[in-house]
């Protein structure tokens, strides 16, 4: 972190909160309640959480409305999870690349590049790649060519963006990430395995990020899509063909099979799986393992391999728990229909 220090008053400005207490306490860092140090602010996400902040040796806390601390001072606002993301960002800013390109990076023909735009060294830019204002392209970034970047993204390290991919502005893609790889179709028969050609591309609309090491396939010979706001997590897979709508929340390794369209505001949790050809409405949630076989038209809560709704699942998951119970009952059962059997052939 920076050694950067605000007054608390300039502090709660800067983030549109109210101080209740000492405004003049200096603020020189930022941490969690449980390791929060002299000159330290944290925040009290629920008010269950007081005692901790009463205990804790942070100097100020972010708090919401109605909290009564008299040992803090505090910055009181409607979000303090929100407020203390923006106070990450004043204490621990992120460096940015020199704007231009770098004499090491390799920037092919007839390329546009916007204004504010930085190339890093080691950095690879196709032939004819239209970029957008304000574009920080790490060193070693590859983007090959005819692709379209639009305005205030950032290309971390290693990425890969193939061929003819389409991508939208404040588009942020992490270190490892591949974009327009080819997708898995191949036609079997007797003789193996033959590659079908996979000539169509990847669209990322506005505002999506990518985490690291995730791979979106690019379509067979379309597009395959990723909408507006979507943010995925690292390590997932997008098949090809897959279009996927906005402001969707893709947790770790949730792996989505070819042609499945995803509708907005689907949000799955870690080690989800979605099956090729599947549809998925808006506002579905699936909870963390689930395995999506078959098409979900009804939004709510979905857990479960298969996934089915979350209530069903639990109600499910309570009957599987007595199984053992219900056998030794079956087996009580048949030891006294065979006794009676018996007993009734005298």
């Amino acid at each position: 972190m920076t050694t950067t220090a605000y007054r608390l008053g300039h502090l709660a400005t800067l983030i549109d909160g109210m101080v209740e207490g000492d405004a003049s306490v200096t603020i020189t860092g930022v941490s969690s309640l449980e390791e929060a140090e002299d000159g330290h602010i944290a925040y009290l996400a629920a008010p269950e959480l007081l005692a901790a902040g009463e205990s804790s040796q942070a100097s100020a806390l972010i708090v919401p409305p109605g909290t009564k601390l008299d040992s803090k001072s505090l910055i009181v606002t409607e979000d303090p999870r929100l407020a203390f993301s923006k106070v990450l960002e004043l204490f621990a800013p992120q460096r940015r690349l020199p704007e231009g390109i770098h004499p090491l990076a390799n920037v092919g023909e007839n390329v546009t590049i916007g204004e504010g735009t930085a190339i890093g060294a080691g950095a690879f830019v196709g032939d004819n790649v239209i970029i957008g204002d304000n574009v920080i392209i790490h060193p070693l970034a590859y983007i090959g060519h005819e692709v379209t970047i639009g305005d205030q993204c950032e290309l971390f390290p290693q990425i890969f963006i193939g061929d003819r991919v389409i991508i939208g502005s404040r588009v942020v893609i992490h270190a490892g990430a591949a974009i327009g790889s080819d997708g898995f179709g191949y036609y079997s028969d007797e003789h193996g395995h033959r590659k079908i050609p996979q000539i169509g591309t990847v669209i990322v609309e506005d505002e999506v990020e990518i985490g690291a090491n995730t791979t979106v396939d690019r379509a067979t010979v379309s597009a395959t899509r990723i909408g507006r706001g979507t943010k995925i997590d690292d390590s997932c897979h997008v098949a090809h063909n897959v279009v996927m709508g906005e402001n969707c929340l893709l947790c770790g390794h949730v792996g989505i099979a070819g042609s499945a369209k995803i509708g907005s505001n689907v949000m799955m949790g870690g080690k989800v799986g979605i099956n090729d050809h599947i549809a998925i409405c808006d506002n579905v949630v699936l909870g963390g393992g689930a395995a999506v076989y078959g098409d979900i038209a009804q939004p709510g809560v979905y857990s479960g391999t298969p996934a089915r709704p979350h209530r069903e699942n639990l109600k499910m998951l309570a009957l599987q728990h007595r199984i053992p119970q219900l056998l030794d009952r079956i087996k009580e059962l048949e030891e006294k229909v065979a006794e009676f059997e018996s007993t009734a052939g005298k």
